[in-house]
Order: structure tokens, then C-alpha cells, then sequence
């Protein structure tokens, strides 16, 4: 039996108990993508055309039940299942899409994950009913919901004997262990795809640009001190950039844009490898002029812009005390943050305070934007979120109050301090 049927058929279980009504769980019905922006008003629409084609399937002829349950069923079984079960129930009818989209619109910041919502992984709390080093075998996680303040605990056997995620992007992590045998898993789902052998080094970043689910498959740059390298659905093997001939770089960070390696160095320049053609010599894109005067501790961290440009973010404040607790050079605690926005094509620069009705979500995860229609927990609009920078914290810093004490403020999460596991920003998705 599939495990995700298996999971459902257990909440019915559950739901038959408690209400004292016989459920019986139909056949499973073929399986089914569904891909959904953010905005839940476009996700209620795609699960409702989607179900158009579902309900036509030829399925087994006990499927009608699905649809005969009661509603108050329904949503007990919903109640019932674990957080990545709940991405799974809108898929079987039309009956439960209809208790998922009736809930979501009830409580849209709670009771469940959302698909495309940003949350917080983390490992296990102190406080979480069992003792860590059992949590640590069994490989205990949270999921922290931003938007409501609850927290999911989740087990993956993906993630068990000392495997730790060092970056990701959508519902894909890319974990390791002890620096070796790289995966690329998603944990709703259980699918892990092995790496071509790569030691990462303590303070490389990765970032996971592509997913195995995008149009060209995974595409993943490991960010070294001073190398680059990458690797590609396809390839069995990891390609190391050259460096200028003339330059001995420090490399701050990466991302893909347009089909070029784009990364960021220590003395502000930004340099492109274009991998159309073999991702030979790289061309400098341009010498910024970032006033770090004044600034104890500064990183530079690259995102896509709103307008398809480059967007230079870089946060800055004070050296921590404690010294490096994680996985990262890039430790200290952030009193603030400058955005720059980089045109390639023109190489030209200009500050940016700005970015309207979106919140920009940084970390050990590839950048992504989230728009925010209205307030919601500690989501906000025109905020930059980062995770991992500040011993473990999650901050967010309001792009408004720019100079302005206060701007700044912690995101409260499930999990211990002084963790080799860094927080880290996830977006779940319907499987």
C-alpha cells in the first residue's frame, strides 16, 4: 500500500472511532500533480479544475464513496492527519477539496500547512516531550508556521543517522552527512536522489537554484571560499569555475541568472560564468560601490530582483561573541540591511527600499519573494527574512524603518539553541 494511502486509510480509522460512523476507504485514485502559486484565492481554483479531471477518471467503481462521507467526517479526518497528510487530502475528491478550501478560508493562517507558505524547519526543542537524544535517532523535525505560531513535528527516514540539510529550495532539501554522501530529498514525499561524490567544507554554502521537478531538472552550486562548483540533472560529476587569472577571489555567495553563475566576492565585484558557453573564463559584471564604513560585521547575499535583474542584499551588525555555533562563516548579529538592485545589461546600480507587497526570504535556502495581501503572524509585507545568520536566529527586518531602531525583531521558533542544524526557510507543496 502506498504510504501516503496508508496514512489516510489511519485517519479514517481514527475519525470512524470518534464518531462512532463506519468508514470504509475506497481504492486509491491515480495519481495526481497540482502546481499552485501562493495566493490562495489561485490555489482554490487550481484544486477545483484539477478535480474536473480527477472525478473522471476511470477509478474503482467504490470511489462515489469518497464523495458520500459525511462533511463532519470529513473534517475530522482532515483534523486527524499529520502535516504532510494534510497537503495530500484535498487531492482524493472533490468532496475533501471542498472541506480543505472551506477550512483554508476559515482559518487561513492556521490548522495545517499551506502549499507555497513560507515556515521554518528546525530540529528538535528541549521542550518538545522527549529526551534529544532520542529525537536525534529517531531524526525529529519541526515545521514552524509563520503565519499562526503552530509548529508540526515530522519524522523522515531520509534524514535519520545524523543526516543534517544545508540548503534547499520549494519543498526540496539538500542534506549530508558529516560533509559526504550529498542528497536531494523531499520530505513530503519520501524521493531522494543521490549527488555525485562532494566533501563540503563546514563554511561552504550551497545553493539548490533548480529543483528536480523544474522544466531542466536540479541544477546545485557549492560556494567555497575561493571556488565554485556545480552540478546538474544529468551529470555525474562536479564542475569547479576557474577565477580570474589575475584574481585570487573570496567568494560570498551565488545564484543562477540567465543562464550564467552569477556570484558576489569579498571586495564587492560580481563576477558571471556563462555556462551556454562551457562556463569557461568569467566576465566582470561590475565593481560595486557599497559603503560598508562603520560596519563591524557585514555579509553580501545575492537574490533575484522583482524586475529580473540582480538584487545585492547586505545585512550588517555586530561580530557575535559566541563565535561560529553552525554551518557558516556568515555569523553575527544583524542590526539592519541594504538592498541594492544591479542591472547587468546596463551594470548599473541603485539602493532599493522598497519591494511593495512582498517579503523576501533568505537563509541556507535559494532567495524566494512571498506577496503578502495583508498581515498575518509575523509575515508582513516589505520585510526581508533571514534565517541562520544571527546564532541560529531568524530576524526580519522591516525594509521601511531602514535607520531606525526597532527594525529589526526575532522570529520565535521551536528548537534548541547552539545546534549544528541550522533553521532554515521551506515551502511546502501538494505532492
Amino acid at each position: 500500500m502506498d504510504p501516503k494511502y496508508a496514512q489516510l486509510h489511519d485517519g479514517m480509522e481514527e475519525a470512524s472511532t470518534e464518531l462512532g460512523v463506519p468508514v470504509s476507504l475506497p481504492a486509491p485514485l491515480p495519481s495526481a500533480r497540482i502546481d499552485l502559486p501562493v495566493a490562495q484565492e489561485e490555489n482554490n481554483n487550481a484544486i477545483e479544475a484539477k478535480h474536473g479531471d480527477l472525478d473522471s477518471t476511470d477509478a474503482d467503481s467504490t470511489s462515489p464513496d469518497f464523495d458520500d462521507l459525511p462533511h463532519d467526517v470529513c473534517r475530522l479526518i482532515l483534523d486527524l492527519l499529520r502535516a504532510f497528510d494534510t497537503l495530500s487530502f484535498p487531492l482524493v475528491c472533490s468532496r475533501w477539496a471542498d472541506v480543505y478550501t472551506e477550512k483554508r478560508r476559515l482559518q487561513p493562517a492556521g490548522s495545517g500547512l499551506q502549499p507555497g507558505a513560507p515556515t521554518v524547519l528546525t530540529s528538535a526543542s528541549a521542550d518538545c516531550g522527549s529526551e534529544i537524544s532520542d529525537d536525534y535517532l529517531r531524526r525529529l523535525f519541526f515545521i514552524n508556521n509563520i503565519l499562526s505560531g503552530e509548529v508540526f513535528p515530522f519524522e523522515v527516514e531520509g534524514m535519520k543517522y545524523g543526516r543534517i540539510w544545508i540548503g534547499g529550495k520549494g519543498e526540496w532539501l539538500v542534506t549530508t552527512s558529516h560533509g559526504k554522501c550529498i542528497q536531494l530529498l523531499n520530505p513530503a514525499t519520501g524521493r531522494c536522489i543521490a549527488l555525485p561524490d562532494y566533501f563540503i567544507q563546514p563554511f561552504d554554502h550551497v545553493q539548490l537554484c533548480r529543483t528536480p521537478t523544474e522544466d531542466e531538472g536540479y541544477f546545485i552550486i557549492v560556494v567555497s571560499f575561493s571556488k565554485l562548483s556545480y552540478t546538474m540533472a544529468g551529470c555525474d560529476h562536479w564542475i569547479k569555475l576557474g577565477n580570474p587569472d589575475s584574481y585570487w577571489l573570496t567568494f560570498f555567495d551565488a545564484i543562477l541568472h540567465r543562464g550564467k553563475i552569477v556570484a558576489i566576492c569579498r571586495n564587492r565585484d560580481l563576477w558571471s560564468w556563462d555556462l551556454h558557453r562551457g562556463g569557461g573564463s568569467p566576465t566582470l559584471l561590475l565593481s560595486s560601490s557599497i559603503n560598508t564604513e562603520g560596519w563591524e560585521q557585514f555579509c553580501y547575499m545575492l537574490a533575484p530582483s522583482l524586475k529580473g535583474n540582480i538584487l545585492i542584499v547586505t545585512p550588517y551588525g555586530e561580530r557575535s561573541r559566541r563565535g561560529p555555533i553552525h554551518r557558516t562563516h556568515r555569523n553575527f548579529f544583524v542590526d539592519g540591511s541594504v538592498l541594492h538592485e544591479v542591472d547587468t545589461d546596463a551594470q548599473t546600480m541603485e539602493e532599493v527600499r522598497n519591494i511593495g507587497d512582498r517579503a523576501l526570504f533568505l537563509g541556507p535556502n535559494y532567495p524566494f519573494y512571498s506577496r503578502v495581501s495583508l498581515p498575518m503572524g509575523d509575515l508582513k509585507k516589505n520585510y526581508l527574512y533571514i534565517a541562520a545568520l544571527s546564532d541560529n536566529d531568524v530576524v526580519a527586518i522591516d525594509l521601511s524603518m531602514e535607520d531606525v531602531p526597532g527594525n529589526v525583531t526575532l522570529i520565535d521558533y521551536a528548537g534548541p539553541p547552539n545546534s549544528d542544524q541550522v533553521p532554515m526557510w521551506f515551502r511546502p507543496a501538494f505532492p
